[in-house]
């Protein structure tokens, strides 16, 4: 009997220790079940299917026409319907004389340099290097940098003594932040607007961004051939320059072309790569005219639609097309362009976006914020259209929203890199813009060797 009791109770306490283990088992698979989804939802895995097709579905506020409203505003014309977005902060520093001073008060080129209170160097950098106003007899130039406000009050004394030397910085009445920069984009818009409408292009640069002032100038004479025109002009006129190597191209032939596009303003209809729509001939033939910009000559370049621009392009029309000129109409927003990219759903990223903040699962196109050029019309356009564009913290988004607001495809060009590309001595001759050149002396190095190379 007592054999019986003793299994009885070994054969029990061993089930009741087979029970603790299942349960311990249970728990710890529990725990990682239930971790595994935390981390899911950490990292934005179920956020993605309540995400909305941007395709088919995508509208953003004002949730409507813009067109009509954004016309009565240049027209100085009271809009149907009321702005939804203004950015009314207040001008400390205003700089109003920094658009005037030329004989005709017009400028081909200005310089907006978003930079923080505090960088002082790098702006001294520029100053001594891209930035330079006269840097080509020919192509009138301005350079401006704009800061929002700083809490401490010795480095807003600094500034100031700064901006009473050299009249050139732009300060408006808003905290200087990372997710500000929006604000302090659509703040340099409003300047522009109000106290600097007397230029063709205008250029908006981070203040850590290599630029080669001259690659700039060429890019803006006829963009759709960047940089194939640079490399036939070098040719033609620097022959007894170093002559361009396969190297040197760095895979120029795979770029493709065809998805790049510039709007015509009149139109509303896209130009395809190449083509640069100088005036219409008037008739049904659907040509596109290009015409010599010195306006002495009749002699015109007729080019059917159905060209389409490519590595092989004959020498002769290269050469004619150097000659060209942007119309004064064009809407180019040209930059680094990225087409079919996503919002940032986990939660540790920098750019973390919510569905309540945006619901679709594409943003639309999109030129990175570092280093894009603008015409007067798609500078005008863009301004006015944010009065009906929902305010986003990250300004090149904005700027995307913006632009898909006002018909405005954004165009793209592999030379705006928003990385820092590697350097060699050769390696930047085409290049526009280089992010990362926060030191500003490794910038000056830079840049006064390609300078000195004849890149800059």
């Amino acid at each position: 009997m007592c054999c019986y009791f003793f299994e009885y109770y070994l054969f029990r306490l061993y089930f009741q220790r087979c029970r603790r283990t299942i349960s311990k088992i249970k728990l710890g698979y529990m725990l990682i079940f239930f971790s595994m989804i935390g981390l899911l939802e950490f990292f934005g895995a179920f956020v993605h299917i309540f995400e909305i097709t941007y395709d088919e579905n995508f509208v953003y506020p004002y949730e409507g026409n813009v067109h009509e409203f954004v016309n009565a505003l240049r027209r100085n014309e009271k809009p149907e319907v009321k702005p939804i977005n203004e950015y009314a902060y207040d001008f400390i520093l205003k700089q109003p004389q920094k658009c005037k001073g030329d004989a005709d008060n017009t400028l081909r080129l200005v310089y907006i340099v978003k930079s923080a209170v505090e960088n002082f160097d790098r702006r001294t950098a520029i100053r001594n290097s891209w930035g330079i106003e006269k840097r080509f007899f020919d192509v009138p130039a301005r350079t401006v940098f704009v800061v929002g406000t700083h809490p401490d009050d010795k480095v807003e004394a600094k500034l100031k003594q700064e901006a009473g030397i050299h009249k050139d910085i732009v300060q408006a009445d808003f905290i200087d932040s990372y997710y500000n920069n929006t604000i302090k984009t659509m703040m340099s818009f409003k300047w522009l607007v109000k106290y600097c409408t007397n230029s063709k292009f205008y250029m908006f640069v981070d203040d850590d961004m290599y630029v080669s002032a001259k690659n700039v100038v060429t890019f803006i004479r006829n963009p759709a051939n960047y940089p194939f025109l640079l490399m036939e002009s070098r040719k033609v006129y620097g022959a007894q320059k170093r002559e361009i190597k396969q190297s040197d191209l760095m895979g120029y032939n795979e770029v493709n072309f065809n998805k790049n596009i510039i709007y015509d303003r009149k139109t509303k209809t896209p130009t395809p790569p190449g083509f640069i729509v100088r005036e219409s001939t008037g008739n049904n033939s659907q040509k596109n005219v290009y015409k010599k910009s010195d306006g002495k000559s009749n002699e015109s370049l007729t080019i059917k639609n159905e060209y389409s621009l490519n590595t092989s392009m004959p020498i002769r029309v290269k050469r004619q097309l150097f000659d060209l000129e942007l119309p004064d109409d064009i809407r180019l927003f040209a930059g680094f362009v990225f087409m079919r990219s996503s919002p940032h759903r986990h939660k540790f990223s920098k750019w973390y976006v919510t569905l309540k903040e945006y619901p679709y699962h594409l943003w639309p196109p999109y030129v990175t914020a570092g280093a894009y050029i603008l015409s007067k019309e798609a500078l005008l356009d863009l301004y006015y259209t944010s009065f009906y564009t929902k305010h986003f913290r990250f300004d090149d988004i904005f700027l995307g929203l913006v632009a898909k607001k006002a018909d405005i495809v954004p165009f793209h060009c592999e030379e705006f890199h928003f990385y820092k590309k590697a350097y060699t001595k050769y390696s930047y001759k085409y290049v526009i813009t280089s992010h990362g050149y926060d030191d500003p002396g490794e910038l000056l190095q830079i840049w006064n060797e390609q300078k000195a190379l004849g890149n800059a």
